[in-house]
Parts: structure tokens; C-alpha cells; sequence
């Protein structure tokens, strides 16, 4: 622009000659634009200078440009927003996809802005007196999520000293099975340690007698009658209004032991860590009541939580839980606590057939709140907590009794509404009464299956691989064929899943020797890529790793040994030979004296057991050399002891460097080894069957005679082949005129009758003619004869010499059709067949 004013110059006296000059230059710079040349890539090309200036001037447009669309957005909140993640206009092209979405749009979004402006400072708009829609307050929620990944210090704090160290009871990553440790059973209908049996029990529930004290009590309580009455659901006060209190010591938990005593029903959540820990603990207790929060420090009252079975254990007690399966066996595992009238809003929600069953799921829909589940993959050993873990603890068992009324109450509606839509007689062996509580029933007979449940020490399958910590269960969730129980186990599979094997048992017997996780040992996928391409050295063993885990860079020796001893036992194990005489197993393990290989001198039969040789039926020795392999199948000569015989080539493609087998020592092989060639061509004989000799094809000689050499008795039962013979080489035989051969007809037509002779009237009580009488003679005669010679199927034209006659096929279909097609009813022909109805099916015709 050729204006001089400036920012500080420019007021509303020179706004008008600003405004003047401004829309000159505009204009002047339109008509420039419009009179550059169509082709002005060539002008720049031919010009430097030229092009040069273009350059300068470009940039700046598009440097004034940026800077607008910039101050547009900062005009407008909503534009900030809109514009802010996108990128500049940099070149010709960001401004010819870009320049009516960023230009044109903001251009006009400017001038709305100003017009509604001064339309206010005119006063021309104004606000109504009486607000007919008044503005919604937004809804605040009680917590928001926070996006983004958990901070790594957060989810896995690796400066903590492991507290399992200080536990007074030591854990124990032993395979030995694991008992109950119970010193007093509360609220108790048959004592400690007694075997209840029903009548309908079987030895199974002896044992689960014996493992679960409180079977009994589970499976014959008596429900409080408010759990099956509907009532309205008292709200949960916010986080701010409700006190929670941290439980760190034993003082805490008594004061805590005295208000749950007073309680009808409580929440309970717990909090637990697998990651730096073989069986893994739990770490936080949440508990709620309708008018407190608690959080118990389990890592410190370890050993005190058992006194908390009084009230776990308490009939009249309501226990709500969401998804206890887990929870149940940690509490047995590490408090020996076990729980009495559970009941579970994860199988109230799957009665229920909510689309989705989780906390945060039925916290969104009752409760309006949304926890940020990053927190629940949290170290939950970090002391002491912070702010936003601790709200996520809260926010587990805060609103679940609120949540534990709205389901009881669905439950109640829904069986409800079913009872009054049922017949009477629909349920003949429900009580009526029953019929509004059968949900609600069903719920706590789940929940007694999972209250049930009971902790045992998972065994480290080495064969099979089975089970939850199994190699073959791992491989198989990472589908993993090649190193499943029962894939393919051979060549390199077999040498993969060897060392995979012998990998997982490492790890684990480290992890248990360490107390740490198996995938903090060694995770999941370093443990694949080294069970497939095994390491060879240290250098390629650290080389697998990004950053080396703090167990395997002080024990990578005792890695790199295994997986060596693993592959030494596997490759002397595919290599080793049999023991003498035995000729099965795999095809690896193969191993033939030389001696059983048959020599070309030795003709003689021998009784010794040997594979047959299956190239000859009267088991001739082999030819000395192949088409296929040459001299080197047999050698020509049995050799000398101190002369192996080899192959031509020292190395293979196929085989490598191991295709030849070492010599045996004189001490303890009196002949020498044989080449891994020789081998694989014992083991294809072995493999291949004997079948029974080709039957040669009877010839006919001068005499009119056949002549075979196959026995008959050799042959009983097997169908003989003809050959074919083409037309070119066959002895035709002359046809004589009064012969009749009847080939391939299916059966025999109707013999048409001999009229009579001049002779004879044919009458029936005439005699017939004389010579009537020697014609039909003559004709039997010669059927008979040609009956007994045999019939030679050379001479008879074959189907194959070559193509049926297609025009007398076509001739004799349209005669057939005409034939059909030409029936009349009367004077009219007959009506066509409908569309639907079949006009011709599959056909077969007999070449003659």
C-alpha cells in the first residue's frame, strides 16, 4: 500500500482519506493481478529478475495475509478455536484449497462482527425487556477427566522400596497348596473346622467344605426382608460435604470396627498392585457408609484386617460390591476375611441387560459423574497418596449404595411388571408371592457363587503349558501357532518352541525367586522375539532389548546360558543316531548302518531285518547308478574301513554345512558313518509301499490264440485294463455278411417276425415253410458259433477314434420334437407349456 498513516497517526479526522486511498490501492492492485500474462511459469523461467521480484512480492501477501486471518481470531473466541490448529497459508497450493474456508469465511465473519457493532453503538439493537428463553447455567459435574496419558512416575513409582520386604508375615511364592489360617470364626452356625455334608452333597462339596469356612453360612442364610422392599434411594452427598478418613493404624480400625457395627449395608472396593510382586497384594481398602468415607492403608494393617470378619461375616449386614470375583480371593489370600450377603451390582446390571456392565458405566447413568479410570492401572503403593488418586479411590464406594437402591428397585419394577403379565398357571411351581422377588433372588444366587470362590495356588504346568501363568496359554492368547501344545513341531518350530519353553520357565522361577511380576522380569514381547531368533551371544541378546529391564541386566549370563543349553539339547537330541535296531521315530532321528545298504556283489538273500527293496518284486539288487542322482546313490564297491564315502559338493543349499556325518571312532564303530544323503534316501525307501507288479497285456499271435504271462491266481480279484489301441494299428478282421455282433446295447430288442414265403400262408394251423424252417436254422447256428469264439475288441470301432456325428444328433432331436410337438385335441393343437414348467432336464446320449 502507498498510504504513509500509521497506527499512532491514524484518528477519526483522517479516517475518510484512509478509507479513500486504501480502496484505490486495492483496486489498483486487482487490475495489476488481472493483467499478469496466462502463462507466466515461462515468463519466470525466462526472466531471473523477474521472477525474482514475483518471489519478494508473494511473500509479502502472504505474510499480510497470516497476519490478518490472525487478528481475526483473536476477535472472536469461537475463531481462535476453529483456526487454531490449522497451519498457515505457506505457497500457492495452502492458498487455493484453503483461501474460501480461511479467507473468505473469516473476511465475513469480520464485517458481521463490525456491522452488529455499530449497529450497539448506534442503538439500534437493544435488549429485550422480558427474557422469553433466559440462558441454561451449564451443568457442572462433580469430576472431570482429564485427557492424556498417566504420568509414568504415577503408574509405576520403581524408586518405592518394595514393602513386601517389611510384611511380618512373609510371603511365599511356593507351590505348596494353600490352607485357611481362620483363629475364630464369627458369626458362626457350625464351629471351625467341622465338615458339614448334605444329604444331596457328593465328595466334591467335602472339599469345598474344607476349604471355605463359611459355606454353610453362605448357602443357608436368611436374607433381611428390606432387601426385597422398594424404597426411594437416598442421593450421596458430594465429595466436599461427605469426610472420608484415612485408616493407618490400629486405633483407626477400631473406631472404624464400632460405626460399621451400627451400619445396615456398606460399599467396599479394594485396590490392588501384580506388577512388583510374584502373586501380587492388596494395597487400599475403600469402605463407604450413607453418611462417611474410609480408606484403610492395608500395606501397614496387614495383619490386623482379620478382625474385620466380624462385620464381612455379619448376616444383617448388606455387603455391595460391583465385580467381586477378583476381590473376594485377594481378601482370602491376604487378610483370610471372607464375606457373608454380598451383593453384586455387576450381576444385578447383566439381569438387568444393561448394554454395558462396568462401575464407570452405571456411574455415568445414575450418578452423573465420570472417574478417570487412568488412575486404575495407578501404583497404588505410593505414600502418601495424591489428591487425584485419592478422589478416584473415594469415588469407587462413594456412590454405590446409591446405585445398590436404584438396581434393588429396577429389580422390584421389572419382576413386578413380568408377575402381573404372567398367567396363572403360567408358573405352577413358583409361589405367587415369590413372583416379585425372583430377580432380586436371582442376583444374590449369583453373588453366592462368587462369595464362594475360593484362593488356591496356581502350579507352573511344564508340559502342557496350561493354566492362567502356562506357556501354552500365552502363546495362544498372542496367537502364536508355531510354539502351541500340539502345532507343528519340526524343523525350525521345534527348535522355536524348545527355547521358548525353556525362556518361560526361566522367567518364571526367576520372578518367583525375586517376588516380581513375569512381565516385569521379562515382558511378553521380548520373550517371543527371543524364542525366534535365539541370541548367539551377549551382544545379540542385549541387542533384542530397547532399554534393558533391571532383572535380565543382572542375570543376562544366566539368560544367554539357558537358551545355549536349550539349543545344544535340542540339536544333539535331532541329530543323535538311534540305538541298533531300532528304526522308528522322527524323520530327524533317522540313522542307517551302511551295511543295510544292498551292494551290487551281494545277491545272495539274507535273513537279516533290513528294509525290503520295493524297485523289483523278486527283490534284485539296485542299479549301481540313478538317472536322478548318478554314482552317488551306491557306491560302485563296498569301501575299504578307513574310506568314507561322500557326497561331491562339500556344502548344500538344502542342508548347509551338516550334510555330512562325521565318521565314527574305530573304538566304537567297527564300519564307518554314512552320509546324511544316504540317509534321507533310506528314509524315503522306508516310507514307500510295496504294491504288486503291473499286469502285462495279452497279445494276440498268428494262431488265433491268447497269450498271457500273468498268473491268474496272482491276479484273482483285480480287474484287468484293456489298452487302448488306435484305429491305425488294429487288425481289422473281414466282416462276413450272415454274422451279428451286438456291442454295448443295454438290452435286447424285440426280434422282428419272418414273414412267409410264397410257399406257406402263415396261417396258424398251417406248418410253416421248408425253407423258412433251414433260414431261421442257419441264423441260430451262426449266433452260437459267434457266441463261443472270443469277442476281439480290436476290431470293433472305439469310441475314441473320434467325435460322435453332432448333425445326426441334431436330426434326430428335431425329429423327436416334431413328433411331440404334432399331438392335436380335436381340430385344435395342444396348448404350450407354461414357463414355469420344466422344458428339458439333463440328457445322455449312446454313441454307436
Amino acid at each position: 500500500m502507498s498510504t504513509q498513516a500509521s497506527s499512532s497517526s491514524f484518528t477519526s479526522e483522517n479516517f475518510d482519506h484512509y478509507n479513500t486511498h486504501l480502496q484505490a490501492n486495492a483496486l489498483k492492485a486487482t487490475r495489476s493481478a488481472l493483467a499478469l500474462p496466462a502463462d507466466i511459469s515461462f515468463h519466470r523461467s525466462m526472466d531471473s529478475s523477474f521472477s525474482q521480484d514475483l518471489e519478494v512480492f508473494s511473500s509479502k501477501v502472504l505474510s499480510l495475509t497470516n497476519n490478518l486471518l490472525s487478528l481475526v481470531a483473536t476477535a472472536d473466541t469461537t475463531q481462535l478455536s476453529r483456526i487454531k490448529g490449522k497451519a498457515k497459508l505457506e505457497d500457492q497450493d495452502d492458498v487455493v484449497d484453503n483461501f474460501h474456508s480461511m479467507v473468505v469465511d473469516s473476511m465475513d465473519q469480520l464485517l458481521e462482527r463490525t456491522d452488529i457493532c455499530l449497529d450497539e453503538y448506534l442503538g439500534q439493537i437493544r435488549a429485550p425487556a422480558i427474557v422469553v428463553n433466559p440462558a441454561m447455567q451449564p451443568i457442572r459435574k462433580n469430576h472431570s477427566v482429564s485427557q492424556g496419558q498417566l504420568d509414568p512416575a504415577i503408574q509405576h513409582a520403581s524408586h518405592l522400596v518394595k514393602p513386601q520386604l517389611s510384611f511380618k508375615r512373609k510371603v511365599e511364592n511356593n507351590e505348596l497348596p494353600w490352607y485357611p489360617s481362620l483363629s475364630h470364626k464369627y458369626h458362626a452356625q457350625l464351629p471351625l473346622g467341622y465338615v458339614f455334608r448334605d444329604t444331596d452333597s457328593d465328595a466334591n462339596d467335602t472339599i469345598l467344605l474344607t476349604t471355605h469356612p463359611y459355606r454353610y453360612e453362605i448357602t443357608h442364610i436368611s436374607y433381611p426382608t428390606r432387601m426385597f422392599q422398594a424404597a426411594a434411594p437416598t442421593l450421596p452427598k458430594s465429595f466436599n460435604d461427605t469426610p472420608y478418613t484415612w485408616v493407618s493404624d490400629v486405633q483407626g480400625l477400631q473406631a472404624l470396627l464400632v460405626t460399621l457395627r451400627q451400619s445396615t449395608e456398606i460399599a467396599v472396593d479394594l485396590e490392588h498392585h501384580s506388577y512388583r510382586s510374584y502373586n501380587g497384594f492388596l494395597c487400599l481398602m475403600q469402605i463407604s457408609t450413607r453418611e462417611a468415607d474410609y480408606i484403610i492403608d492395608t500395606l501397614v494393617l496387614r495383619d490386623e484386617l482379620t478382625e474385620l470378619n466380624e462385620i464381612f461375616t455379619d448376616p444383617k449386614i448388606i455387603k455391595v460390591f460391583h465385580g467381586a470375583d477378583s476381590d473376594i480371593v485377594w481378601l482370602q489370600q491376604d487378610f483370610n476375611l471372607y464375606v457373608v450377603n454380598l451383593f453384586d451390582t455387576y450381576h444385578a446390571s447383566k439381569i438387568l441387560e444393561f448394554p454395558r456392565h462396568g462401575l464407570a458405566n452405571l456411574l455415568e447413568m445414575y450418578c452423573d459423574f465420570t472417574p478417570d479410570k487412568r488412575y486404575q492401572l495407578a501404583d497404588w503403593r505410593i505414600r502418601p497418596l495424591p489428591k487425584e488418586m485419592l478422589e478416584y479411590a473415594r469415588s469407587d464406594t462413594h456412590f454405590l449404595l446409591y446405585i445398590y437402591d436404584n438396581l434393588r428397585n429396577a429389580l422390584l419394577d421389572r419382576a413386578l411388571s413380568r408377575s402381573q403379565s404372567m398367567s396363572p398357571s403360567g408358573s405352577p411351581t413358583l409361589d405367587p408371592s415369590d413372583l416379585p422377588h425372583i430377580l432380586i433372588k436371582q442376583v444374590l444366587a449369583r453373588s453366592e457363587e462368587t462369595a464362594l470362590k475360593t484362593y488356591e495356588k496356581e502350579m507352573y504346568d511344564v508340559s502342557g503349558g496350561r493354566g492362567s501363568n502356562g506357556w501354552d496359554t500365552l502363546a495362544r492368547k498372542w496367537n502364536k501357532g508355531a510354539l502351541l501344545a500340539g502345532g507343528p513341531g519340526v524343523g525350525v518350530g521345534a527348535l522355536q518352541r524348545a527355547v521358548y519353553i525353556c525362556i518361560h520357565r526361566w522367567r518364571d522361577s526367576v520372578a518367583q525367586e525375586e517376588d516380581e511380576s513375569t512381565r516385569y522380569v521379562l515382558p511378553n514381547h521380548f520373550l517371543f522375539q527371543l524364542a525366534e531368533h535365539p541370541p548367539a551371544d551377549m551382544a545379540a541378546l542385549l541387542k533384542v532389548f530397547h532399554a534393558v529391564p533391571p532383572v535380565i541386566r543382572r542375570r543376562a549370563k544366566e539368560l544367554l546360558d539357558v537358551i545355549r543349553d536349550c539349543l545344544n539339547r535340542h540339536l544333539s537330541r535331532t541329530s543323535a543316531p538311534p540305538t541298533p535296531g531300532n528304526t522308528e521315530g522322527s524323520s530327524s532321528d533317522l540313522h542307517i548302518d551302511e551295511a543295510e545298504i544292498p551292494n551290487k556283489a551281494d545277491t545272495a538273500p539274507t535273513t537279516d531285518a533290513r528294509p525290503l527293496n520295493i524297485w523289483s518284486p523278486d527283490s534284485k539288487p539296485p542299479a549301481v547308478t540313478s538317472l536322478l542322482f548318478g554314482s552317488a546313490l551306491v557306491p560302485p564297491t563296498r569301501p575299504s574301513a578307513n574310506v568314507t564315502h561322500s557326497l561331491i559338493a562339500p556344502k548344500s543349499s538344502l542342508f548347509g554345512n551338516m550334510i555330512q556325518i562325521a565318521s565314527a571312532s574305530a573304538s566304537t564303530m567297527t564300519r564307518p558313518g554314512i552320509t546324511r544323503f544316504q540317509e534321507l534316501v533310506a528314509q524315503i525307501n522306508t516310507t514307500l509301499v510295496i504294491i504288486p507288479s503291473v499286469p502285462q497285456v495279452a497279445v494276440k499271435d498268428g494262431t488265433d490264440s491268447i497269450k498271457s504271462n500273468v498268473d491268474d491266481e496272482a491276479i484273482l480279484g483285480m480287474e484287468v485294463e484293456i489298452p487302448y489301441v488306435p484305429a491305425s494299428q488294429r487288425n481289422v478282421a473281414q466282416s462276413v455278411d450272415d454274422s451279428i455282433v451286438v456291442v454295448g446295447q443295454a438290452r435286447q430288442r424285440k426280434r422282428k417276425r419272418v414273414k412267409a414265403s410264397v410257399t406257406g400262408t402263415g396261417l396258424p394251423g398251417e406248418a410253416p415253410s421248408p425253407n423258412l424252417v433251414n433260414q431261421t436254422d442257419d441264423i441260430l447256428n451262426d449266433e452260437s458259433a459267434s457266441a463261443n469264439e472270443p469277442f476281439d475288441f480290436s476290431a470293433v470301432p472305439n469310441i475314441l477314434d473320434d467325435n460322435p456325428n453332432i448333425e445326426d444328433i441334431k436330426k434326430r432331436r428335431k425329429q423327436k420334437k416334431q413328433k411331440t410337438g404334432g399331438a392335436f385335441y380335436g381340430d385344435f393343437p395342444a396348448p404350450p407349456k407354461a414357463y414355469s414348467e420344466l422344458k428339458r432336464g439333463n440328457q445322455s446320449h449312446t454313441f454307436k
